[in-house]
């Protein structure tokens, strides 16, 4: 083989590895192994009723994860105001997950009903997530908007101000 020849047998190569790349990558879904989120999305939670719930079930949306427990009185404040969130902006996902025990989360619910996706995670894998996803300083409530392709678009430390949140999803969520 000449010179010639070999050059342009390693330039062919290069362009249908390039092109079937790009055209592999625009075929895959984004959030696959998104390392922001990874550990979220391959984590459980349990429902109400004790059933093992997949993280997983909520890629590829826009997603607000709220971290709260029945004990913390900031948490528990939000809550009527989330519900009304999630009443009315449909293009987002809500999430409550309690870093509470299942029973503590049931008598809670008896007196205030949540209205969105409600989960319950122990205190070692619950707080684990919540680092997982920027709770680096451990505050109850953390809340966490995370993209469709499963990237972290903001976070939020403390009591949310539903107002103002719901004026920022407008205008980033279209």
């Amino acid at each position: 083989m000449t010179k010639f020849k070999f050059i342009f047998l390693i330039i062919i190569i290069g362009f249908v590895s390039g092109f079937a790349g790009l055209f592999f990558s625009k075929s895959l879904p984004l959030s696959l192994n998104n390392p922001q989120t990874e550990i979220f999305f391959k984590s459980n939670s349990k429902d109400i009723n004790d059933n093992n719930v997949s993280l997983s079930q909520y890629k590829n949306r826009w997603l607000l994860v709220n971290f709260w427990a029945t004990w913390c009185a900031p948490c528990r404040e939000e809550i009527p105001e989330l519900n009304e969130l999630a009443n009315t902006n449909k293009k987002i996902q809500l999430v409550g997950i309690a870093i509470d025990e299942i029973e503590s989360v049931k008598q809670f619910l008896n007196k205030t009903p949540i209205h969105y996706d409600s989960l319950i995670s122990n205190d070692i894998n619950g707080v684990e997530i919540s680092k997982s996803l920027g709770n680096e300083k451990g505050v109850l409530p953390f809340t966490v908007l995370i993209t469709p392709n499963g990237e972290i678009q903001e976070v939020f430390y403390g009591k949310l101000d539903v107002d103002s949140l719901n004026m920022y999803l407008v205008k980033i969520i279209k």
